[in-house]
């Protein structure tokens, strides 16, 4: 009798010391830790200091700065909250120093001189149906459309107003050629293209740059006025477009640029000074290894696909060979460059706020 009730004692202490704790856990006026937010007033010092320097509105993007500007309000506010958990601020020191980074990678940024492969502003002297280009100093030619699809409806390209000074006029197949190049020059790691367009037509084919069309890289604004880069690499061919449609539309002038880095996996493109799209070697299995040189000699080509005499050979589909269906831009198209670097989005957006005049 004695050990029952010696059992029946224990039990009953057991059950009390839980219901003892469980009230004392539920009672209203425990104290609860606030969350320190030491590390993250200082990122917000931080960043508040560098948004307010003398100089941010004209080293950065005004969208750039607005966004940094929304993050970091987001992260006083939070500091200032004393509810606020201590996942919910960790989480928003995350969030601060990546925006952070992105402001800083958004700075205006200058382009090395020596990034240039070349240059065409088409205030160039042209004499004999030619000029010399900014950076490397090639050799550009003016060119009539084949006369194998256009017959003698075809012309020179030709100088208009353009975005600044003077754009080069493309219509009827006529082009530009380069074949003083150096092959090693255009088959790097890197590259970007840059250029002011302003297309009359809508349609597949508008070429603005192509070295060995597909068989190695080119750049066209294609069907629905989106921008295209193909390259062809030991990986395989990759075709991508930013996704966005009437990102160039007919009739106005909107600068294009895309970059290319196969080293990191990266091609992105912008559509006035702003990163529109970036792929990787994820989303584009293909775009990886080195890019392929080509057996046939083909010049540098701008507003044009390739040669004539390229397409009889390398060409295996039918209807190609008509005034409607040749590969070529029609329009206009001012300031193109050529760099041997991918550019960042600072310099990306330096180059529009200089160029946009």
């Amino acid at each position: 009798m004695k050990k029952n009730l010696f059992k029946n004692a224990s039990i009953a202490l057991i059950v009390f010391t839980v219901f003892a704790g469980i009230f004392t856990a539920c009672k209203k006026d425990t104290p609860v830790d606030p969350a320190v937010t030491t590390t993250l007033q200082a990122c917000v010092d931080s960043c508040t200091t560098l948004l307010g320097s003398s100089t941010v509105a004209t080293d950065y993007p005004a969208a750039a700065i607005t966004e940094f500007t929304t993050v970091n309000n987001a992260a006083k506010a939070l500091i200032a909250n004393t509810a606020a958990t201590q996942t919910q601020v960790d989480n928003m020191l995350v969030q601060l120093r990546t925006a952070k980074a992105t402001f800083l990678a958004a700075a205006y940024g200058a382009i090395p001189a020596s990034a240039l492969l070349m240059g065409m502003t088409f205030d160039e002297t042209v004499a004999s149906n030619q000029f010399k280009t900014e950076g490397k100093g090639w050799t550009t030619v003016l060119k009539t459309g084949p006369s194998e699809i256009f017959g003698t409806a075809t012309n020179l390209p030709s100088l208009k107003a353009g975005k600044i000074g003077n754009a080069m006029y493309f219509s009827n197949g006529s082009h530009l050629e380069v074949s003083d190049y150096t092959s090693t020059s255009l088959l790097g790691s890197t590259l970007s293209i840059s250029a002011w367009v302003k297309p009359e037509t809508t349609k597949g084919g508008n070429y603005i740059m192509s070295y060995n069309y597909w068989k190695t890289w080119k750049f066209q604004v294609q069907e629905n006025n989106k921008p295209c880069f193909t390259t062809n690499t030991t990986g395989g061919v990759t075709d991508a477009d930013n996704e966005t449609v009437n990102s160039a539309p007919n009739g106005t002038w909107t600068h294009l640029v895309v970059t290319m880095n196969l080293t990191s996996g990266k091609l992105i493109f912008y559509v006035n000074g702003v990163n529109s799209k970036e792929w990787t070697s994820t989303t584009k299995p293909n775009f990886t290894g080195t890019l392929k040189p080509y057996a046939n000699t083909i010049p540098l080509l701008v507003g044009a696909c390739t040669t004539y005499t390229e397409a009889l050979v390398g060409f295996d589909w039918k209807g190609w060979d008509k005034p409607n269906t040749w590969d070529c831009f029609i329009g206009s198209i001012d300031e193109l460059k050529l760099y041997n670097i991918a550019l960042t989005d600072g310099q990306v957006s330096k180059l529009y706020k200089d160029e946009n005049k």
